[in-house]
């Protein structure tokens, strides 16, 4: 089967700490960080002294004179696994970023790995070499960066430092240190002789206009380099910057660094491990699914960071990426979570901490649930929708509050469903856990009321899919909030409540009945159709209060609509959403529908246009790529493993 990664993971770790090769060989273009920026990696060999590129590393204009081809490439959920050749000489490159959801002392640490070998074919001497580029610490063009040597390691960061002083969407990180770990490491560039020009380590250089290298030469013929960032702080939390997790192992960032490095034989075993259980659980289900979930498992965790609050409680922060940089976004905590579920239900927790926490302040002044908790690295109160709020006082941290708030638009049904669902999602893949519901019971009572009153027949407002504007009457909105209340009976045990779900859910097959077969897009709308994702849940859940009947007829009306790339949304556009189309062939056993649902995603990652982290949203009828990359959202990728 033809296989070309729409992108190719090499460094992820968090949403500012991330690489990747938008190109069908390493060599094709310089790296990217996922939302477009350069971010270049330099790699290539010396042979008898002549260097050969393998990466991209020119972004000059000039021309490379020799290069070493890529014969191959292999993605598992952890590692990307590079071939390169020439009558030379033979390169095996590994990138590898240890995410194992069940190890978050190695998960949480923000350190990469890079493992070469080489093979001389003709007794020539070979060494290899490997850099990272300033850009890679910086935001702007005009920003510059100083290098300083450690017992470990060279590094590199912005001159002025100022930790946690911007946020945004498609930005990078202008604040910390990014550490190439190794004590050989050198400051320099690719000159006009195509040769590696060393420059002097204190000096200020324009990371763009100079473009200086952290790079190794390396003469063993095996290694492995360490590549780690040091954020200083990470996230701030309703006023209060945040430590990274390792901080509670280690006293300071040398010594875990230090540690990965020397652990890194034990960790490339874990990681082996889990690569082969994990393929082998979604290969059994197609060598499409496999492919697919592969490219998704590693940008569905590094789109979040994970730090502790100050009680010590696990905090699982997604940055909204390509959207809006909103961070802790519900309405993306809620397509994400299959993933998490299947491996680590705490993260889910982690994602809900913030929202009710917020939802429990003074600030939040309404009777439904908030849609985020700020923008990326901020977190200190909603910001989706506002006008205007000050993030960051001048006098102090603190967080937007009170009547200073004032909204254009909001998500009332979608999120209050969404938060419903999802912990009772975490209950059943959790063995019974429901701490989090019993801490907060008045307000999960005060949601599901919410839902009872408005949900069945919403007015008009937005639900998750927001980029589709406005809709009211919303059956598929609907379905999320009779199966909110379902959910709320649930942890509640107050079967009044699962009483008023079974007759939502009988009414609701009558008055989403459409005209053609299966249901509308709007309960007055005769003509109009949608996929019915939120569905999945009455089967995942064991709720059973909707027949078979309207699911099988779903999946009928679903598979005559499928595009080469997909089933639309719904009737108003042809574009699709990647993690909605896998959820809707977990409504009803169809292995026929799941096996073309699989083809068309895979023939989007082939043969889309568009090279960017593995998106959410694109046109079902060319593959384009219509916006949203490098979401977790692709987490829901997995709910067919739960």
């Amino acid at each position: 089967m033809r296989y070309r990664p729409v992108a190719v993971p090499l460094v992820t770790v968090d949403p500012f700490f991330s690489i990747w090769s938008c190109d069908d060989a390493l060599s094709g273009g310089p790296t990217e960080h996922w939302s477009g920026n350069l971010c270049p990696i330099l790699a290539g060999v010396y042979v008898d002294d002549v260097f050969r590129a393998i990466s991209a590393f020119d972004t000059c204009g000039k021309s490379v004179r020799r290069r070493v081809y890529q014969t191959g490439l292999e993605i598992t959920p952890t590692a990307t696994h590079y071939t390169f050749e020439d009558e030379d000489v033979k390169v095996k490159l590994t990138f590898r970023t240890p995410l194992l959801l069940d190890r978050l002392d190695i998960m949480t640490r923000p350190v990469s790995y890079v493992e070469y070998e080489l093979e001389s074919k003709r007794g020539a001497e070979v060494r290899f070499v490997f850099g990272v580029s300033g850009r890679a610490c910086v935001d702007s063009r005009t920003q510059s960066v100083s290098f300083k040597r450690t017992d470990f390691s060279l590094c590199c960061g912005n001159v002025c430092q100022s930790p946690l002083t911007q946020s945004g969407d498609c930005v990078m990180i202008d604040w910390g240190y990014l550490h190439l770990c190794d004590n050989s490491a050198k400051v320099g560039y690719i000159n006009e002789r195509q040769s590696l020009e060393v420059l002097p380590i204190n000096n200020v250089y324009n990371a763009f206009k100079d473009d200086p290298y952290m790079f190794v030469v390396k003469s063993e013929q095996k290694g492995v380099l360490t590549l780690a960032y040091d954020e200083i702080y990470p996230i701030e939390y309703f006023g209060t910057p945040l430590k990274e997790c390792y901080t509670e192992q280690f006293d300071s960032f040398d010594a875990m660094v230090k540690t990965a490095m020397a652990e890194y034989e034990e960790i490339k075993q874990l990681c082996d491990k889990f690569d082969a259980e994990l393929t082998a659980l979604t290969m059994a289900k197609g060598e499409n699914y496999e492919k697919i979930t592969t490219l998704a498992y590693r940008q569905a965790i590094a789109a979040h960071k994970l730090v502790k609050d100050t009680e010590g409680n696990i905090l699982f922060l997604s940055k909204e990426d390509d959207s809006n940089g909103c961070i802790g976004t519900l309405d993306v905590t809620y397509p994400s979570i299959p993933l998490f579920l299947k491996y680590n239900p705490e993260l889910v927790n982690g994602m809900l901490r913030p929202i009710i926490k917020y939802a429990q302040s003074d600030a939040w002044e309404y009777d439904f649930t908030p849609h985020d908790v700020g923008q990326y690295p901020l977190a200190n109160g909603q910001v989706y929708g506002l006008r205007s709020v000050d993030l960051r006082g001048r006098s102090g941290y603190r967080y937007a509050g009170g009547s200073t708030l004032k909204y254009e638009k909001q998500m009332p049904v979608e999120e209050a469903g969404n938060m419903l669902l999802c912990l009772a999602a975490l209950k059943k893949y959790n063995n019974g856990d429901q701490s989090l519901f019993d801490a907060n019971r008045e307000l999960m009572k005060q949601w599901a009321d919410y839902l009872v009153k408005y949900g069945y027949d919403p007015e008009n407002q937005l639900c998750t899919d927001d980029f589709a504007g406005h809709l009211a009457r919303n059956c598929n909105l609907s379905l999320k909030a009779i199966l909110g209340i379902a959910a709320y009976a649930d942890l509640s045990g107050d079967a009044s409540y699962m009483a008023i779900a079974k007759e939502y859910a009988k009414n609701w097959e009558v008055d989403a009945k459409a005209d053609h077969e299966g249901t509308r897009l709007t309960f007055d709308g005769a003509d109009g159709w949608s996929l019915k994702y939120n569905m999945v849940w009455d089967n995942l859940l064991g709720y059973g209060i909707f027949s078979d009947a309207v699911k099988k007829n779903e999946i009928k009306v679903y598979s005559a609509k499928l595009n080469r790339y997909g089933v639309p949304l719904d009737s108003r556009s042809d574009y699709t959403k990647i993690d909605w189309l896998m959820w809707s062939t977990r409504i009803y056993d169809d292995e026929a529908y799941f096996e073309k649902v699989c083809e068309s995603i895979m023939n989007m990652i082939n043969e889309t246009p568009d090279r960017v982290p593995l998106t959410d949203w694109y046109f079902t009828s060319t593959a384009a790529f219509r916006a949203f990359r490098n979401r977790s959202v692709v987490g829901g990728l997995f709910i067919n493993l739960i």
